[in-house]
């Protein structure tokens, strides 16, 4: 006999997707890239807050990705509570099978350094070198812009 079960099926608002939010002092942005990768940045800053609206807003935009490129290299304040939102960030990815890298700035460097010890989070050196979006882009993402 078959085991049954239940499996969550994510289907997101197709109006949720690529949508600029404001969550108390952080932009949360996202751009769907062609090769069915997700690259959202954030600034401002991650604390109690809006931590858990992050891993939200994540999980909304990672629906049909193959790979997530979490952008953190541009926040200005990460609070604990923002290290709980990238282990759940963690735990999503794993659960919908999709591959993320995670960008730091010095500011969230300093703090994983000494959260994360062991390195269970990955941490990657550039954002910018490693995706097909130009500078300019990168700028609108983040930026007022959008």
């Amino acid at each position: 006999m078959t085991a049954l079960g239940t499996c969550r099926v994510l289907r997101p608002d197709p109006d949720s997707l690529d949508r600029r939010e404001q969550h108390h002092r952080a932009t949360f942005c996202a751009r769907h890239l062609p090769d069915m990768t997700v690259l959202v940045a954030v600034r401002g800053e991650v604390d109690a807050t809006n931590s858990r609206i992050l891993a939200a807003y994540v999980e909304r935009q990672i629906a049909g990705a193959t790979r997530l490129v979490l952008d953190l290299t541009v926040i200005e304040f990460f609070g604990t509570a923002g290290f709980a939102a990238l282990h759940n960030v963690n735990v999503i990815c794993a659960r919908y099978g999709v591959s993320w890298a995670l960008y730091v700035g010095p500011q969230v460097r300093r703090f994983l350094w000494v959260c994360d010890p062991d390195g269970l989070l990955p941490i990657r050196d550039s954002a910018v070198q490693h995706l097909d979006t130009a500078p300019r882009d990168r700028k609108l993402l983040v930026g007022g812009n959008n």
